[in-house]
């Protein structure tokens, strides 16, 4: 069915309320749209009507899709399920910064894109800060004309402390995914590093984003938590929710992250671009009741409706 409205089901089975959107999933239609052949992995299938099964279950109404990075520059999967949900759904897409005409952008966003995701993958920039700022720099600028936001994501949290005023220079709004990959413990301990004396509230990068959100120049999506926690009940995830909500409860945003790829930590240092990568087992349900537990009804109603309809560019009255 064309409509993500849960309405027909039962909400008490439902963790998230009427009005909620997903603002960072994606769509893998394995039979429909080829993957790029440059992709950095390949998942494995999830297709429209899994996800549309998953939305349900959870009472997700509307969708803000993220573009996939293994479909590289190519739009085509994300238009199809923008034209799918008739008008309902918003995207970020990927684009060929050279290729893409001023009338490819203009169609896009017609037809629902918000934004451009930028692929630090393709620019060999995710470790990479100088990279990192060019890019942003040029997407910036070529986008801003349109009114459009950019979206990145990197595993190096500790680069917001120059990264911060980079992106308030920026004319466009930025928006980081997963927490902006920022640190626990228990991932630490995963990982083999000391984290005996680890404060998650004083880690690099945490204060300039606090700062960022303040400023209204970015949002930032509580998604994927076990992109930063090795905690299997994510009790650690508790201190960066609240700091990051503390800062602006008007710029925080709920992802899903599904079908759940493969976090950077557990991703597979040789893996080739035709083995198959397999998703992520984790309770969607468990993850928002208990992130709605450290929120207050407010700041619930903000981060799972109000917010994400302003990120996706709609008024109050509409």
């Amino acid at each position: 069915m064309p409509s993500l409205s849960a309405t027909a089901s039962k909400r008490t089975d439902q963790p998230c309320p009427p009005g909620s959107w997903d603002v960072h999933h994606h769509i893998f239609d394995l039979d429909r749209f080829p993957l790029s052949p440059t992709r950095h992995f390949t998942p494995s299938p999830a297709p429209l009507s899994a996800f549309e099964e998953f939305q349900h279950s959870m009472g997700i109404e509307h969708a803000s899709i993220a573009h996939g990075l293994s479909f590289g520059t190519d739009p085509s999967s994300l238009l199809f399920y923008l034209n799918y949900f008739k008008g309902s759904a918003r995207a970020y897409a990927c684009i060929d910064i050279d290729k893409t005409t001023d009338d490819e952008i203009l169609a896009m966003k017609e037809q629902g894109v918000r934004g451009i995701r930028i692929d630090f993958h393709h620019h060999k920039a995710q470790h990479d800060l100088d990279v990192q700022i060019a890019c942003l720099h040029r997407y910036a600028q070529r986008i801003a004309p349109f009114g459009w936001g950019l979206q990145i994501y990197h595993p190096h949290p500790e680069f917001y402390d120059s990264l911060s005023p980079v992106i308030k220079s920026l004319p466009v709004s930025v928006v980081v995914d997963h927490f902006a990959g920022l640190r626990t413990r228990s991932l630490l301990a995963y990982q083999g590093l000391d984290a005996a004396d680890f404060d998650s509230t004083t880690q690099p990068g945490l204060g300039a984003l606090c700062d960022l959100l303040s400023s209204n120049k970015l949002w930032i999506k509580l998604s994927a938590p076990y992109r930063c926690s090795e905690d299997p009940s994510y009790a650690d995830m508790k201190p960066l929710v609240r700091a990051l909500v503390d800062a602006n409860p008007d710029r925080v945003l709920y992802g899903s992250d599904w079908p759940h790829t493969q976090p950077f930590h557990r991703r597979p240092k040789d893996l080739k671009g035709g083995d198959v990568e397999g998703f992520l087992q984790f309770d969607d349900a468990a993850w928002v009741r208990k992130l709605k537990s450290w929120l207050s009804e407010d700041e619930w109603s903000k981060l799972m409706v109000d917010n994400p309809r302003k990120f996706a560019g709609y008024s109050k009255d509409d």
